[in-house]
């Protein structure tokens, strides 16, 4: 299986008292697990479900968000505070822009 592009935000649901990986651009696409990791792994598996759908179907398909550019921002920042999330971003295995971008979204 390709490296998957999209982006997934897995989070505790109380009313589903399980995890929920959601894929936002992506309608309607998300997994479910005991733990954040079969959460993640679930919404991968949903993503390529979604896509072999639409594709059948003819619905267009988003590009994944960290295809699309956007505006640029410039911050001035603290050293460490730096070096925290270069740090954060590394153990993530994200790139600097993308770990921002997901933390952001947040």
């Amino acid at each position: 299986m390709k490296k998957n592009p999209y982006m997934i935000r897995v989070f505790w649901s109380e009313e589903d008292d399980c995890y929920i990986g959601e894929v936002t651009e992506l309608k309607g696409c998300s997994g479910l697990g005991k733990t954040p990791e079969q959460a993640l792994k679930e919404a991968e598996r949903s993503i390529q479900n979604w896509l072999q759908v639409a594709k059948k179907e003819g619905i267009p398909i988003p590009p994944p968000l960290t295809a699309r550019h956007g505006a640029r921002l410039n911050l001035r920042l603290p050293q460490d505070i730096v070096d925290r999330i270069k740090r954060d971003a590394k153990e993530h295995a994200m790139s600097l822009n993308q770990y921002l971008l997901w933390r952001l979204a947040w």
